[in-house]
């Protein structure tokens, strides 16, 4: 694995803790923004995924 391939991995992984994080955050204290958000964090995830997966090929 080269360098630059696992700094994006180190930070897209900083990125999913902070993200959970708010997540969890949100879920107790606004319990009617639980689904539309967690909806858009996985639609983000996905993405981040994708581009990773291009820029590592």
């Amino acid at each position: 694995m080269t360098t630059t391939v696992a700094l994006i991995v180190l930070l897209l992984l900083l990125l999913t803790l902070l993200l959970g994080a708010a997540l969890f955050h949100v879920v107790h204290t606004r319990p009617h923004l639980a689904v539309p958000l967690t909806v858009a964090m996985v639609g983000m995830t996905l993405m981040a995924t994708c581009v990773a997966g291009i820029i590592a090929r």
